[in-house]
């Protein structure tokens, strides 16, 4: 849940002057928690009677799909409704298209529609810019160069990370159970690959943190601090150095920025790949920890909406600040989209599951 808020600061600002550990390092260790939670699924529960691919792949769009679905479409009617109340003079998250519907071709306005809808190719928007002459997208080494930057065309643009994650999934089962040498060998290709990239001097954005043969390095870690786990998982631990452990992290999140060292952030995840796996055994089967994670996701993905309606809800943002204000609605709305869409969903995955285990 830290990880989620860390963006959300990323994005409207610090609460009471902390910013936790900002955007990039927070995606980079969801990518670890992602490689081990799909190599814990895909090794105890996607096994024998339930090895299907086609089962694993599906219930990864459930958990995706319905809520992005209701945020998109919540963002989708605030921008009509904002276009319309204007009349016409700000669309918010249209005002991209208006602004430049000329501009794009009939595949190029495809391409950005299937993208919304469906996630898949919105992280490759960000090696693109638009050629306004000819309407189609070009490659380019520095979107921020480009005018009008495609990024802007997407309702919920931080949901980029979630096309990196959906590349995952779907290689996800040929890779997680490898052998161990496999795997880390995996990660070495990946370090050679942003190594070279940085000798030819594209170390920036988005080269740093969203170029998914650089970033599966930190899934192959969250894979191999699952199989650590797995070597601690019956051993007895006191739970009060489990609980030092967990404490050590959540202080290294939230005074990330007053601390100043070459190679913090590599630290931060190696540290948070090492240590990860005990704080999965302290917590596992605990329901508060558990609730509180499920908001990360809507979290995540609800926060960018209150930004774009921060301007109207002043009052509040002069009391509580804009990132605590939006924090808070974030939260909120999570909950609601926790309680009313995804426990739903989540009751007809397990299901699935099930009925696929008794069918057999």
């Amino acid at each position: 849940m830290l990880l989620a808020i860390s963006v959300v600061m990323a994005h409207a600002g610090p609460v009471f002057g902390i910013s936790l550990v900002g955007g990039q390092v927070a995606v980079q260790a969801f990518y670890i928690i992602s490689g081990f939670y799909m190599t814990l699924v895909l090794n105890e529960k996607y096994i024998g009677k339930n090895n299907s691919y086609k089962l694993f792949i599906s219930n990864r769009f459930l958990r995706l799909y319905p809520i992005y679905w209701v945020v998109l479409l919540m963002t989708v009617g605030l921008s009509l409704l904002t276009g319309i109340w204007t009349h016409g003079e700000y669309w918010l998250k249209f005002q991209p298209f208006v602004n430049h519907y000329q501009d794009l071709s009939i595949s190029s306005f495809m391409y950005l529609l299937f993208a919304n809808i469906f996630l898949v190719g919105q992280d490759w928007i960000m090696f693109m810019g638009l050629n306004t002459a000819n309407g189609q997208f070009f490659f380019t080494t520095n979107f921020w160069e480009t005018e009008p930057q495609l990024w802007s065309f997407l309702f919920v643009s931080q949901a980029w990370t979630i096309g990196v994650e959906i590349t995952f999934y779907l290689i996800a089962p040929f890779l997680v159970r490898r052998k161990p040498l496999v795997i880390i060998g995996i990660i070495l290709l990946s370090l050679f690959i942003r190594l070279i990239l940085v000798n030819k001097g594209l170390d920036q954005d988005p080269w740093s943190y969203r170029f998914f043969p650089n970033e599966i390095l930190f899934f192959m870690l969250g894979n191999l601090s699952y199989r650590m786990y797995k070597k601690i998982e019956l051993a007895t631990i006191n739970t009060r150095y489990l609980s030092g452990v967990l404490g050590f992290l959540i202080l290294s999140t939230l005074f990330y920025n007053s601390i100043d060292f070459s190679f913090k952030m590599q630290t931060y995840l190696f540290v948070f790949f090492l240590i990860l796996p005990f704080i999965f055994k302290l917590t596992k089967k605990n329901k508060m920890d558990q609730w509180i994670g499920d908001l990360s996701y809507p979290v995540y993905l609800s926060h960018m909406l209150f930004i774009l309606v921060i301007a109207k809800l002043q009052p509040l943002v002069n009391i509580l600040g804009k990132g605590l204000t939006v924090t808070i609605l974030a939260i909120l709305i999570s909950i609601l989209l926790n309680k009313y869409v995804a426990k739903p969903i989540e009751n007809l995955r397990q299901n699935r599951v099930k009925l696929r285990t008794q069918a057999v």
